[in-house]
């Protein structure tokens, strides 16, 4: 507005005020001034000179109107003009407002009618932005249709905003938008209510809310945790599944929220919307009286209907597929969280629970141990030396724990919730997938926490990501295309974002920090104030305090960093974490259990849990933040900005000031500015004219591409402000492109309906030929029917003239024929009398001629018999005879022995022919006999004809070989030399030949092979060339060499590669030089398309070609030799058959084959194979499993029974479930199963198609349809039949490879890490080679590569899946190599991986288990079948037949080869290797099973049985599957109670003796012990059965592998015996394996009559001279496998030991109890032991007592022969050596004083004396060096103690033995400290002296000086803080008002318990235990002092 220009009076301007523009009205004009009036009501007045278009402009009618719905299309475009549109539009109800396309939402806190009605959904389907009004439909319209212009590109929608501004609301109207788009595209039509997998999704909504939203002061319904939730569409358009990701939950709102909030809604809706039964269950009252809910003092909220939600969210979750059970378990969850809120805490020596009820509670609904709750939360365990010890924890601390254990059980409550979710709206596959982002927006509270840090911190990435997509990428793609621009200023807040997250910025500050012990919230303060002071986005209160600000994008924020660092570290400590694991509810314990909660054990984690750094909360948030922006970078973006109108949450409330710093900060007004100004749509030249074609005729021709663009542009737009050309792509307004759209579907159905035209005149005109045609043939039919119907009258009088005259010639030859019968059979009755009298006649003559024969034989053998006596008897006379020439007679001899040999062999040969003749007869007879019986229909002929028939041939070829043997003997012998000559001469010019024309055809072939492969040789030279430049030494050039043999085919001595073979896939290793690994199994989703075809296939130049069928499935590429296009193939063994002595029963091999119904079996699997033979499926009688061999099925049909016999029972289960499923299948059920053609099983090879290179085309004249596939150790040469089958193919491998390693988003991390070479060590040392690699890691593997080109050759994989581990190495390898290591442990190979960064570590750690987490779990058959026995256990016969169908699950005798149960990958923990040599856990699996095979005939059965139990206590994993193994043995066995399975059940014994399965297998163990005991009830089977069940139920956790003597006892299902000692005597009790220390107790306390006891008894380990309080939890059995393991370690015998514990009241204990007694041992005791301070003279007094009550008085003959049992020997040396400390040297001459005249003791005065009149120092120096001299000196004052003890023991003449002893406990009682137990320690602070006493009592500790009888301090238990063992060997106590006392001490562990029991005995008398603990523990004695506590008698 120029100066002086003054709008006229009531004009609407917009005026800067305030240092914003405003909305205002032309007040007056007078004396030069104008006034102003601003919509808010102030008056501003200006001078008329001052106006200026800067001050005041006018206000355009768009702008007062308030219409403008894209204010990109503002006349005046400023905040001013920008504010004012879109009040106006909120005032009016419209409260969309576009941006180009992003989508401005004011928030109206008011339900608007008809904004969001099925209506308006329907109007905005298919419609284009623009043609509405501005709506989230509109959005998400477009979003939807995106998705096919981009050709199935990813799409998400981000909505952001602050807290309150409808984020949630609007992700909900999408949603609901995207389900009614996706049903209607199904047509299922409008308003379906099915629960679909839509429905499902938008069920979803409502439990999340009540899950994760709460009431805060912004926002009645505030979501406060993030959620990603990606929606994935099909081809058609419809959901198929989705998926929901959870980010940073707040969960520490559970236990605590500012005022006027609330906390989750669950919570109220529970309490609200509960039945009153539900309430009595859960024990809930009001939410006034919950801790957790009162604290804000809001709990009821007018805009919340508490009891509505609990009703939504109920039925939300039965939509869901959550169980009744589910839902109950939710409950009980939520309820156990409010109880344990309301647990409160006192201070007794430590914190302690005050009030019962609530942790009673608490500990009922979440099923564990009340008491074990109570010590989890009061106490901290930590292993000393092998022992527990249990610190108490302060009331702060207690609370923590408390706390914490609320919150993580809401969080495991709410991850398990998403996964359910995310289990029902799972789907398999997608086309594309529109991901929705509905993320916590800005807060900035009063009080700011870690919670908030995170929540803004997110939203700076979320910012940045805006900025970068709507202006950095924006005009840097306007600059690189050339487009004529001005650069529009906006902020960046990348600044902001290298503040928080840069290498040393806040969150490596707060890792670091939460990393030290010793880090504080101060420290940390500390830290930043330090390091970023200079930082112009870092703020510094101006106040020293602990807070810290940000310059954030939306504003200044300043955080209390109170509760950082614990928030950060979210401690959870392992003694809550393990209580929860103990639980007896399925759900509390599968939410914690070990593998899938964090804390895994460390097998799964490789390290101890101990050593294992978890990840931060705060580095947690950032992996997943980095994540998501990962993915939202790989799709193309919407974005929705809500607005908050105000902050109270009014309606019709707008605050211009609030929501223009909304709009500054978010970058809305320069967001406004580059959409005015810019071209957000972009598309290439090629793209553009394919859309756009219909619109114009356009050339073929591509050099014009950019003209023709031009002209369909100028069409629309001839002026060009709409539009530009770049270099390569056209960019447009979104108002052309609307335009565009418009015109293109016009002409689309302008072309569409003359299409439809000619296609309906087509179809009218066909519809007419038809009706003709139709009307011809019914007249053809009418006119036939007529003249038929007279054909037939005519016919039918014929007939019946015909019938009579038939009938009267039949019975005319009736007659002639009976005469004919009557005389025939007269004439045969004949003709049989005759046949028989000839008969008779024959038989006569016939039996004279034999007799005849008979007896001419019989005179013929005596002739002969006659002749060869005569024989023998000249021969004899001949030898008699002397040799005149012997040379002659031995040469006769030998003459005549060949002669008779030769004999002998011709008529032998001649036998053998003639019996085979005979055989092959009788053979065909037999086969005759069987064809007969075949046609007579006879079932019992053998089952192998066709065997028999091959047989018969094979031996009648064999008989006819024979015979032209013979025959031609003696023609070949004549013709053999004259046959050879010519053979000789033929090969001779033959080889001539054949050499000239192979050379001439070998130089064809090479030539042609030159020219076709010229480019791949191209390529392996410039791959030679780059590897030669990396190698140098000899190895070098032999991989190289290696390389080249590989990529060349024309190298003529390649190492052939047979593709006939088993086709592994090698992952090749260049770096190792190593073998290639083994065949790896793909894991890949089938995300490729599925082809198949026949191929020519060679794997190189000296291999030939072969026809294969290959099949590309599942991203792996198989081939085979036939086609497979079958249900189901395979090799099987098929049993032959026969009688004869050639068709023996034997079982061939066989290729079979289902198709359809027929089940056919050839020679081999080729193409055109033989058929053997056929089955018909359908018409068999009966499929059976129960062969006649392992692994066997049998086919019975009418004519025989087929015996087949698989490789493996899951190949058997395989084949019998799918032979019986076609046997009762139906038509259309068979056509689905033709579906399944491929098996990778079957094939002759396969290929995984991620570890292909390149696929390309070869240039081969000869092969015009060649291609090469090339791989990183392999070159395949395929063919194909057409060149159209080549190319589908190329692209079908090219696009199933993918390009991850180009730079493409598939990638979830990728960078430099280095890889260990040759054979694996994992670790550094000077023969470690390390080469630098890049990997990637991708969703389905680990790909490496050797170096970041996009072309680089990748040199290997690993496949990952939910049974890969990730090992992360311990801080020392860092420390002494230099490098962090990490290990990946796949199926076949691990990756040992190196970096010298931390922070990489963790982020490849990290993502790595992320993937393998994400991975869905592989399920073994054994698993499935273990869920299909628990459905079917109700139905007994549903289990029979799974049991029979299933050999998997029964006995076998032969050995496992994979175990049955998943298990992780890798070698076991590296210190159980190296000591005991495991493997890794597949192996040692397979080796239990053969160890159980060996069972029986094993010599040794317990040793066995002990290995067994020891790897199953050290390999935790291997319990599961042990147990599956025993089931399987135990099944199915033929007699039950037979050796071997006796035995087997003896393991199972011990098993369920030391160990329990985890819960899913426990459920089917005792499933199996209970059908043994039910189907063999009175068998020694049964029996083990029904004693595995009772162990079952008692077992507990066990610490040591059974003892020996146990495994005895097991093994015999009886009790244990062990000996129990005491003072004087010992007692022999019996135990099992499950009793406990507290129950010997009592039965011993009950035996020895001691219940009305003073003070309390336990059980001791007594060896080594250490007594050890054993704990009332402990396992007896266990303690005694610990004294059998130390016996064997250590060579030393240990004893359990009774006596007393505490001492309660020790003083006022009756003299005459057996108590007493046990008061006065341990006493006396304590005095020898030296624990006793008192007098020399006291000491002598009991020593004379003790005697007097074991000896009786004192006779002339008594002396004391060991003075140490009753004397403190250790007293006596001190002094003695004291005393030798103590002596001055003293010159003769000195003179003394008088008071050394007096001898202090015998000793001093014998040392005196033995020095003499010499030098005293030297004397002394004498002594102390000679040992024989001490010891001569220590027997002296031993044997003067001794006459001392024996002169007070005769004063004590005629005193009782009960007056002795209690003369001795008065005296012992007279010392103040009587009582409390004493402790050795020393001090290590100079608050006391070193050598201490700590002496522990009923009410107080104690500290003395060691022999004094004074303490020197004394601390209540009410004054005691804490006390533990911080480090080992040092004990720490703190004490009010006092520095803590720290002491050294080998009894840290002893001094704990005895504390815990005294003050467990404080409390219990201080509060009151209350009736509900009572209830809870019906079992437990009141008195919890005890150590063992009183419990049932075993």
């Amino acid at each position: 507005m120029p100066p002086g220009s003054v709008p006229c009076v009531g004009c609407r301007v917009q005026l800067w005020h305030q240092g914003q523009w405003q909305p205002a009205s032309v007040d007056t004009e007078q004396d030069d001034h104008v006034t102003y009036t601003t919509d808010a009501g102030q008056s501003v007045t200006y001078p008329l000179s001052a106006l200026n278009h800067d001050l005041v402009q006018p206000m355009q009618d768009d702008n007062m109107a308030g219409s403008v719905e894209d204010m990109a299309n503002l006349s005046d475009l400023n905040e001013g003009s920008i504010l004012e549109n879109i009040r106006l539009r909120y005032v009016g109800n419209r409260i969309y407002t576009y941006i180009g396309h992003i989508l401005c939402a004011v928030n109206p806190y008011k339900p608007i009618e008809d904004l969001y009605s099925r209506g308006c959904i329907q109007a905005y389907k298919k419609k284009h932005i623009g043609d509405l009004p501005p709506h989230i439909f509109a959005i998400a319209n477009e979003c939807y249709y995106a998705m096919w212009k981009a050709g199935g590109e990813n799409q998400c929608i981000l909505i952001s905003g602050e807290s309150g501004a409808g984020k949630t609301e609007s992700t909900k109207f999408i949603l609901q938008f995207l389900s009614e788009m996706s049903q209607v595209s199904v047509g299922s039509g409008e308003g379906s209510t099915d629960t679909s997998v839509e429905q499902a999704i938008l069920q979803s909504s409502p439990i999340m809310e009540a899950f994760g939203n709460a009431k805060t002061v912004y926002n009645n319904n505030s979501s406060r945790f993030g959620k990603f939730i990606q929606l994935q569409f099909n081809e058609k358009g419809s959901i198929t599944g989705g998926r929901i990701q959870d980010y940073l939950l707040e969960k520490n709102r559970v236990v605590g929220q500012n005022p006027d909030e609330r906390n989750y809604h669950i919570f109220y809706s529970l309490i609200a919307g509960s039945t009153p039964d539900i309430k009595e269950v859960l024990c809930l009252t009001e939410a006034s009286e919950f801790h957790y809910l009162n604290q804000s003092g809001c709990i009821n909220d007018s805009t919340i209907n508490d009891q509505e939600d609990f009703s939504k969210v109920l039925h939300a979750m039965r939509v869901m597929n959550f169980s009744e059970k589910d839902i109950l378990d939710v409950w009980c969850l939520l309820a156990s969280i409010l109880h344990v809120g309301n647990i409160k805490f006192v201070t007794t020596a430590g914190a302690q629970v005050a009030d019962k009820q609530a942790l009673s509670n608490a500990a009922s609904l979440l099923r564990v141990d009340m008491l074990g709750l109570a010590e989890a939360l009061t106490q901290r365990s930590i292993f000393l030396r092998g022992e527990l010890i249990s610190t108490p924890l302060e009331v702060n601390e207690a609370a923590d724990s408390r706390d914490s254990l609320a919150m993580n059980l809401y969080k495991a409550c709410f991850r398990w919730i998403i996964t359910k979710i995310n289990s029902r709206i799972y789907g398999n596959g997608h086309y594309s997938s529109i991901g929705v982002l509905d993320i916590f927006g800005f807060e900035n509270f009063q009080t700011n926490r870690f919670e908030q840090f995170n929540i803004n911190y997110a939203n700076e990435k979320l910012q940045e990501y805006f900025n970068k997509h709507i202006f950095s990428l924006e005009q840097l793609e306007y600059n690189r295309e050339g487009i004529v621009w001005t650069d529009i200023d906006w902020v960046d807040n990348g600044e902001c974002l290298d503040l928080v997250e840069r290498k040393l910025g806040i969150l490596d500050l707060l890792d670091e920090e939460s990393r030290f012990p010793k880090g504080t919230d101060n420290t940390f303060v500390d830290k930043l104030h330090g390091g970023h002071k200079e930082n112009a986005f870092f703020l510094k209160p101006k106040v020293a305090s602990r807070m810290f600000g940000i310059k954030h994008y939306a504003g200044e924020v300043y955080y209390d960093t109170q509760g950082f660092l614990d928030k950060n570290r979210d401690t959870f400590r392992d003694d809550i974490l393990n209580i929860l694991q103990e639980s007896r509810s399925d759900f509390i314990y599968e939410l914690f259990d070990t593998d899938a909660y964090a804390n895994r054990t460390s097998l799964k984690s490789g390290t101890a849990t101990r050593q294992r750094k978890k990840p931060t909360v705060s580095s947690q948030f950032k992996e997943s933040l980095r994540s998501l922006m990962t993915t939202l970078s790989a799709a193309n973006p919407f974005f929705v900005r809500c607005i908050k109108p105000n902050s109270q949450k009014l309606p019709d409330t707008f605050d211009p000031e609030l929501v223009l710093s909304q709009l500054r900060y978010s970058g809305m007004l320069e967001t406004v500015r580059i959409r005015r100004a810019g071209y957000p749509v972009r598309r290439t030249f090629d793209d553009f004219c394919y859309r756009y074609r219909v619109l114009v005729r356009l050339s073929s021709s591509d050099e014009d591409i950019k003209s023709h663009c031009s002209g369909v542009l100028q069409l629309v737009d001839d002026t060009g402000k709409e539009w530009q050309l770049g270099k390569t792509k056209v960019f447009l307004r979104e108002r052309l492109e609307c335009e565009l759209e418009k015109r293109r579907e016009a002409e689309l159905h302008r072309v569409a309906t003359i299409i439809q035209a000619g296609f309906k005149g087509h179809q009218a005109r066909r519809q007419f030929h038809r009706a003709k045609q139709s009307i011809v043939v019914i007249q053809k039919n009418y006119k036939a029917h007529f003249w038929r119907k007279a054909f037939v009258q005519v016919r039918q009088a014929t007939v019946t003239l015909q019938k009579f005259e038939r009938s009267r010639r039949a019975r005319h030859l009736l007659q002639r024929l009976r005469e004919e019968k009557r005389q025939e059979e007269e004439r045969q009755h004949q003709l049989r009398e005759e046949e028989r009298r000839q008969r008779e006649e024959e038989e006569k003559v016939k039996e004279e001629e034999e007799r005849r024969l008979l007896e001419q034989k019989t005179i013929e053998e005596k002739a002969k018999f006659e002749e060869k006596r005569q024989e023998e008897k000249r021969l004899e006379e001949e030898r008699k005879k002397p040799c005149i020439c012997p040379m002659c007679g031995s040469r006769r001899e030998m003459e005549k022995q060949e002669e008779i040999r030769q004999q002998e062999q011709k008529v032998k040969e001649k036998q053998e022919l003639r019996k085979l003749e005979f055989e092959v007869l009788d053979e065909l007879d037999n086969l005759i006999e069987e064809c007969m019986m075949l046609e007579l229909g006879r079932s019992d002929i053998d089952d192998n004809l066709d065997d028999k028939l091959e047989d018969w041939a094979k031996a009648k070829q064999e008989l006819a070989m024979l015979r032209a043997q013979q025959a031609e003997e003696a023609r070949l012998a004549e013709e053999a030399k004259q046959r050879a000559l010519e053979e000789e001469k033929r090969f001779e010019e033959f080889a001539k030949k054949k050499a000239k024309e192979d050379a001439k055809r070998m130089e064809q072939e090479a030539m042609s092979r030159l020219r076709a492969e010229a480019e791949q040789e191209r390529r392996r030279q410039e791959a030679q060339r780059k590897w030669n430049r990396t190698l140098s030494t000899k190895k070098g050039e032999e991989k190289r060499e290696s390389v080249d043999s590989m990529l060349s085919e024309s190298d003529g001595t390649q190492e052939r590669s047979s593709l006939d073979e088993s086709g592994d896939e090698l992952d090749m290793d260049l770096d190792d030089e190593s073998p290639s690994s083994p065949k790896r199994h793909s894991l890949l989703p089938e995300v490729t398309p599925y082809f198949h075809a026949y191929l020519m296939m060679k794997g190189g130049v000296m291999n030939t070609w072969k026809r294969r069928w290959c099949v590309l499935k599942d991203d792996t590429l198989m081939w085979y030799r036939g086609k497979q296009a079958s249900i189901k193939s395979g090799w099987l063994a098929k049993k032959g058959g026969g009688t004869g002595t050639l068709s023996r029963r034997s079982w061939k091999t066989r290729w079979f084959v289902l198709r359809g119904t027929t089940l056919s079996y050839h020679e081999n699997d080729e193409e055109g194979a033989k058929q053997l033979g056929s089955i018909d499926v359908k018409s068999c009688k009966e499929i059976l499993d129960n062969g006649l061999k392992e692994n066997a099925l049998s086919i019975v049909t009418e004519a025989r029974t087929y015996h087949l016999v698989a490789e493996t029972p899951e190949e058997a289960s395989q084949w019998y479930n799918v032979l019986t499923s076609v046997y009762s299948a139906t038509d259309e059920e068979l056509r689905e199963m033709q579906d399944e053609q491929a098996n990778p099983k079957n094939a002759a090879g396969t290929l995984d198609v991620a570890l292909i290179d390149s696929v390309y085309a070869s240039d081969n004249e000869s092969k015009p349809h060649q291609f090469v596939i090339i791989t990183a150790n392999r070159v395949f040469t395929c063919c194909s039949d057409t060149a159209e089958e080549m190319h589908h193919w190329i692209s079908c491998l090219q696009r199933s490879k993918g390009d991850v390693h180009s730079g493409g988003q598939d990638f979830i991390t990728r960078g430099w890490l280095s890889k260990e070479t040759g054979k694996p060590t994992g670790t550094v040392n000077k023969s470690t080679t390390l080469k630098k690699r890049w990997f990637v890691l991708t969703a389905h593997s680990l790909d490496y590569y050797k170096s970041s080109d996009t072309n680089s050759q990748k040199l290997g994989t690993l496949i990952l899946d939910s049974l890969c581990r990730v090992v992360q190495a311990d801080a020392e390898m860092y420390e002494q190599t230099g490098y962090y290591m990490f290990t990946i442990h796949g199926r076949r190979r691990s990756f040992h991986l190196f970096t010298k960064l931390h922070t990489e570590v963790q982020q490849w750690v990290q993502s790595l288990q992320e993937v393998i987490d994400s991975k869905v779990p592989i399920v073994t058959p054994t698993q499935q079948l273990i869920t299909d026995l628990r459905d079917a256990s109700m139905n007994s016969e549903a289990v029979d037949q799974i049991y029979q169908r299933n050999p998997i699950l029964r006995h076998t005798p032969h050995p496992l080869k994979t175990p049955l149960l998943p298990l992780p990958y890798g070698d076991v923990n590296a210190n159980l290797q190296k000591e005991k040599g495991y493997t890794n856990l597949q192996e040692e699996a397979v080796k239990i099973f053969n160890s159980l095979l060996q069972i029986e005939t094993a010599a040794d059965q317990i040793s066995i049985v002990q290995n067994i139990l020891e790897t199953c206590h050290d390999l935790k994993y291997l319990k599961d599957e042990v147990y599956c193994q025993l089931i399987k043995q135990t099944m199915g066995v033929a007699d039950v109670d037979s050796i071997g399975n006796l035995r087997v059940w003896q393991i199972m014994a011990c098993m369920c003796c030391a160990f329990q399965p985890t819960r899913n297998v426990i459920r089917y163990l005792k499933f199996h012990l209970k059908r043994c005991k039910e189907k063999f009830p009175s068998t020694e089977m049964a029996k083990f059965a029904a004693f595995c069940g009772d162990s079952l139920r008692r077992c507990k956790g066990r610490e040591y592998v059974p003892s020996r003597d146990e495994v005895i006892a097991i093994l015999g299902r009886r009790d244990m015996y062990t000996t129990v000692h005491c003072y004087g005597s010992s007692c022999r009790i019996s135990i099992n394996s499950s009793t406990t220390a507290s129950e010997v107790v009592q039965r011993l306390v009950r035996g020895m009559n001691l219940e009305e006891t003073h003070n309390t008894f336990a059980l001791f380990e007594r060896g080594a001279g250490q007594d050890k309080a054993i704990d009332g939890k402990a396992i007896v059995a266990d303690i005694l496998a610990k004294f059998e393991k130390l016996k064997e370690e250590e060579e030393t015998d240990w004893k359990l030991f009774f006596r007393l514990f505490c001492f309660m009241d020790p003083r006022n204990v009756p003299t005459n109890s057996l108590e007493y007694d046990f008061m006065f041992e341990q006493a006396h005791e304590d005095v020898i032991h030296n624990r006793f301070p008192s007098s020399e003279e006291t000491l002598q007094y009991l020593a004379a007592y003790r005697l007097q009550y074991k000896e009786g008085d004192f006779s002339k003959s008594g002396w004391i022969n060991d003075l140490g049992q009753v004397y403190p020997m250790e007293r006596l040396r001190r002094r003695v050596k004291s005393t030798k400390e103590n002596i001055a040297p003293v010159s003769d001459k000195t003179e003394r004083p008088a008071t050394t005249k007096r001898k202090s003791n015998f000793l001093e005065g014998t040392l005196r004396r033995s020095f003499g009149k010499g030098g005293h120092k030297k004397a002394r120096q004498q002594v102390l060096g000679e040992d024989a001299q001490l010891i001569h000196l220590l027997k002296e004052e031993e044997s003067s103690t001794t006459s001392a003890v024996i002169a007070k023991w005769k004063m004590l003449k005629g005193l009782t033995k009960e007056e002795a002893q209690q003369r001795y406990m008065r005296a012992v009682m007279d010392w103040s400290g009587y009582g409390a137990t004493l402790f050795d320690v020393e001090c290590k602070d100079r608050q006391h002296p070193v050598d201490l006493w700590l002496a522990v009592s009923v009410d107080e500790i104690a500290l003395y000086k060691r022999g004094e009888e004074r303490p020197l301090a004394s601390y209540a238990y009410d004054s005691i803080l804490s006390f533990g063992a911080p480090v080992p060997n040092t004990y720490k106590i703190v004490v009010e008002d006092k520095e803590p006392m720290m002491f050294e001490t080998s009894q840290v562990v002893e001094i704990a318990k005895l504390m815990k029991a005294y003050i467990n005995s404080l409390v219990k008398k201080r509060y009151s235990w209350r009736t509900s603990y009572h209830s809870y523990r019906k079992s437990v004695d009141s008195d919890d002092i005890l150590l063992s506590p009183t419990v049932t008698q075993s």
